[in-house]
């Protein structure tokens, strides 16, 4: 499966523009899917946004003090140049409901409808798409934690599902307890995960699962590190080489990790890839053993490889510049420790 982040749909929508009309009134996304490129378009072009249903009922969402290319009164009944957005479109099931509730509708505006990413099956609903693709195996930033394969994912649990202590809080004593049981929590999922695998010890496990449960966490199995202290879990090889051994010994396709060098220890450990939340990119197992491995398979595997990894490299530095300056302006700094 492929990852797209926020930079790489920014990216994607940028490479789009040029093939939209310029012409256009209004942008409106398919929710919930199409509220990202959607906005990133509007913005883009400097045009008014809403939903469809706000198209259906005549409403807009405000734009602030901005001053906008074309204005758009709720109340004015003239016919617009209307583009629906969605992310993707892949059977094309939802864009048939979409077509069939526009043409029920009659409305007297001239609607085109634009995803960024499309299937052979799917591209001819629609009239403009940015990048086709054999089939929908790719996940994005924005709907990542509500995923339904994350059933058959790892997910890590401190700085995923819950914020990450902090090296004051990490004290194996009372503040460390105040952290388990009231941890502020960050991405909750909307789906039940398969495997929850933490560096947390095994002794946490009641408070763990009590957390879990409060915030509604549905999952089938919750594997703790079995060390009884953290500096036993250190001498036998840390959180990651932890990670790593039983993501390899399981058939799942993903782990979602918190920490970026903890996601390349999982990814060499267990030769899977894994999706660092820090840096939102992909992380790929060591290159040389992937290399030999792949090679084997004959030159078609092997060019196809290379071309992958120069891609995952190149959208890894993006990513990682985008997440840069995100924090950069906010002004946060973030502490990161092992009990990642």
């Amino acid at each position: 499966m492929e990852f797209k982040s926020y930079a790489d749909l920014e990216a994607d929508v940028v490479r789009m523009l040029p093939n939209l009309p310029r012409d256009l009134d209004l942008i409106v996304a398919v929710p919930r899917s199409g509220l990202v490129p959607a906005s990133m378009i509007a913005l883009h072009l400097n045009l008014p946004v809403t939903d469809l249903e706000g198209l259906f009922d005549g409403r807009l969402i405000a734009s602030g003090h901005r001053k906008l290319r074309k204005s758009v009164s709720e109340t004015d009944e003239t016919p617009l140049k209307v583009l629906i957005v969605d992310d993707s479109v892949g059977t094309g099931a939802q864009m048939r409901e979409i077509r069939a509730e526009l043409e029920r509708r009659a409305l007297p505006h001239r609607i085109q409808i634009a995803v960024i990413y499309a299937t052979p099956t799917g591209a001819p609903l629609v009239d403009f798409y940015g990048k086709t693709v054999p089939v929908l195996r790719h996940f994005f930033a924005w709907n990542v934690m509500h995923h339904s394969a994350i059933n058959q994912w790892c997910v890590d649990i401190d700085g995923v599902l819950c914020r990450d202590c902090t090296l004051e809080e990490d004290d194996e004593a009372e503040r460390y307890a105040r952290f388990l049981h009231s941890a502020e929590p960050l991405y909750l999922p909307t789906s039940r995960i398969g495997w929850l695998v933490t560096g947390r010890l095994e002794k946490y496990r009641a408070v763990t699962e009590t957390w879990l449960h409060k915030h509604g966490i549905t999952y089938d199995k919750l594997i703790m590190h079995p060390a009884d202290s953290n500096a036993e879990r250190k001498a036998n090889g840390g959180i990651g080489h932890f990670k790593g051994n039983f993501y390899k010994s399981i058939d799942s396709g993903l782990f979602i990790e918190s920490c970026a060098w903890q996601a390349k220890d999982i990814a060499n450990a267990s030769g899977k890839p894994v999706l660092c939340m820090e840096t939102r990119s992909m992380i790929q197992p060591n290159t040389t053993a992937r290399l030999r491995k792949i090679a084997r398979k004959g030159p078609g595997s092997y060019f196809r490889f290379v071309r992958r990894l120069f891609e995952n490299y190149r959208d890894q530095n993006r990513n990682a510049g985008f997440v840069q300056g995100l924090q950069t302006t906010s002004g946060t700094q973030i502490q990161k420790n092992e009990k990642c």
